[in-house]
């Protein structure tokens, strides 16, 4: 039974004694107080003086590579918050415990661990024997009873000798392996083979020495010529010092946003979550001073193992246990594109260690030039693909669309994308009702609450078709509902974009995966160019060419011209999906 006592609030636990003091068996009391109390317990979530608290117990075995005896989290006092945030919390706790086991299991001593500590052992006892003079009929003795020694070695290593023979021979080197607790957890006689391997190493470089040899041989049993495994802990490295990644990367956002050139919000998230993913990989928040070229070259072999989603796939866990689970899925999720990595984290990572090179942090960029190899760039697949003619049918021909009286979110919302080439969550999802507004006589979209770059607040006028659909009546209505938002139902920011990928794709037959909500922006830029649109008035409708608020009033940003222009895309749609 996972519940426990201190999970219950003083009211329900009074509840609970008076119906055990009326007769009513424990258990089931128990179990009706946790209902009445308006949750079923968690396990190792407590209730604790009025807040809730994660609270795990490490095994004693992991105490000592962990460094606690348990594991607490605070959640706070509220439930449902409480609720949301226990999965995550819970889930860094089981990896936490994950990664000791696995660092218990890499630290264990090992056959060639022990042979390499008897090799050791019986050099250093021969180094001391020859300090002390030896008369020659001693040391002739010694030679030709090493010789019968080796002998017999061979055939246990051979598994020829019965077992009370071969701990005669080396099984007071087992037996001090398991007094000092260096023994690996191996049957005996397999144990008593690899110290003997251990042993004849250690017999001809007695040999040698008898025979003057000044620098003698090196191991041969693979046993002793078997790299150390490097021990695994979990405990930070405090090695390197200096400013941390962390520190530098504040300092980096300060500069930059004083110095007028402001950094979109979008842009600061995805570098704190870039510096985030590489201190979970190397375990601290480490010092920029003691990052190597290896270590970036290492992050990005971990990138390609990475899955996608991995935050919201596998809340709590850090880089190196999301991709272990993943690993251990029946059908691990699809790991993140070689673009990806590329443009968004090695890149974040470069820029950030590329300042800290301009201000005096590092003499030398360890992530310069450091990239997943993606071939030749004409071979390679499209990510993402513009819908086509026949797919746009398929979705406009859909009966949700036959009656634009009744259009409400998600029907603007797609049409807003391909009419606009807008982002959905980041442009399309932020704009307000005070947004659609006239500019030099034409009516557009002021994105200005677009947050991906410094061109992604523009202007985009509104093309004709929307007019003629109703946008203008669909604002009005939510005007007066008293709303702020165009799109007030579009909560969380990606709820849309999911809708439109799970639910409304499959149900019209389209399952390519490159096609997506953001296709849409593909969709217009392939249009724009087919109706003989510039590339200058292309890339300002679409927020590739700056088009900041002080760009459009002091060089009078060419409305009318990106009216013009944007009219002439057409769809061919069906005729009753843009009906009066």
């Amino acid at each position: 039974e996972s519940l426990s006592l201190r999970q219950l609030p003083p009211s329900s636990l009074f509840l609970l004694k008076a119906l055990v003091f009326k007769g009513f068996r424990p258990k089931i009391c128990y179990k009706f107080c946790y209902k009445t109390a308006g949750f079923w317990a968690m396990k190792h979530v407590n209730f604790i003086r009025g807040k809730y608290v994660a609270r795990m117990t490490v095994p004693e075995d992991l105490r000592e590579i962990v460094g606690k005896r348990e594991l607490v989290e605070p959640l706070g006092g509220d439930k449902k918050a409480s609720e949301r945030r226990a999965l995550a919390v819970l889930n860094g706790f089981h990896g936490i415990l994950d990664d000791a086991r696995e660092a218990l299991e890499a630290n264990r001593p090992t056959l060639s661990t022990a042979a390499k500590q008897h090799y050791r052992e019986s050099l250093d006892l021969d180094d001391r024997a020859r300090r002390s003079p030896i008369d020659l009929d001693t040391r002739d003795f010694t030679r030709w009873s090493r010789a019968i020694y080796a002998s017999r070695l061979r055939l246990l290593v051979a598994g020829e000798v019965p077992a009370d023979e071969a701990e005669a021979l080396i099984g007071y080197a087992a037996d001090d392996l398991l007094r000092k607790g260096v023994a690996p957890d191996v049957p005996r006689r397999e144990l008593l083979s690899a110290l003997a391997e251990a042993q004849l190493d250690a017999l001809a470089r007695f040999e040698e020495r008898d025979n003057g040899q000044i620098i003698t041989g090196t191991p041969t049993s693979p046993l002793l010529t078997e790299p150390d495994p490097k021990p695994k802990k979990l405990q930070p490295d405090t090695t390197g010092s200096g400013s941390t990644l962390n520190e530098v990367l504040k300092a980096f956002h300060n500069e930059r946003n004083a110095g007028g050139a402001s950094l979109a919000k979008a842009t600061m998230n995805e570098h704190e979550t870039g510096i985030r993913m590489f201190n979970e990989f190397m375990g601290r928040d480490v010092p920029v001073n003691a990052i190597t070229r290896k270590d970036v070259i290492a992050y990005k072999q971990a990138l390609l193992e990475m899955p996608t989603r991995a935050h919201a796939r596998f809340p709590g866990l850090t880089l190196p246990q999301a991709i272990k689970a993943n690993k251990k899925r029946a059908h691990p999720y699809a790991t993140m594109a070689p673009k990806t990595i590329n443009v968004k984290w090695l890149s974040h990572l470069s820029s950030v260690l590329k300042w800290s090179l301009g201000n005096g942090y590092i003499d030398v960029n360890p992530a310069q030039g450091i990239r997943v190899d993606m071939g030749n760039a004409i071979h390679q697949q499209e990510s993402r693909l513009p819908f086509d003619r026949a797919d746009l049918k398929r979705m406009f021909g859909h009966p949700m669309f036959a009656d634009p009286a009744t259009y409400g979110t998600e029907q603007w919302a797609v049409l807003l994308a391909l009419y606009t080439g807008a982002r959905g969550s980041t442009e399309i999802a932020t704009l307000r009702l005070d947004d659609v507004k006239e500019e030099q006589g034409e009516p557009v979209f002021y994105l200005s609450g677009a947050s991906k770059n410094r061109h992604s607040k523009r202007l985009v006028p509104i093309h004709a078709d929307l007019i003629k659909l109703g946008i203008h009546a669909y604002a009005d209505r939510l005007r007066a509902r008293g709303e702020t938002m165009l799109f007030p139902e579009w909560t969380p920011k990606d709820k849309v974009n999911r809708w439109f990928l799970r639910t409304f794709l499959p149900e019209i037959g389209i399952d390519d995966k490159r096609k997506v909500f953001h296709s849409f922006r593909h969709t217009l830029k392939t249009e724009l160019v087919r109706s003989g649109c510039s590339m200058e008035i292309s890339n300002l409708i679409t927020g590739h060419k700056d088009q900041s608020v002080a760009a459009i009033y002091v060089h009078d940003a060419p409305i009318r011209r990106m009216k013009r222009a944007l009219d002439k895309v057409h769809f061919d749609l069906p005729m009753w999906s843009l009906a009066d």
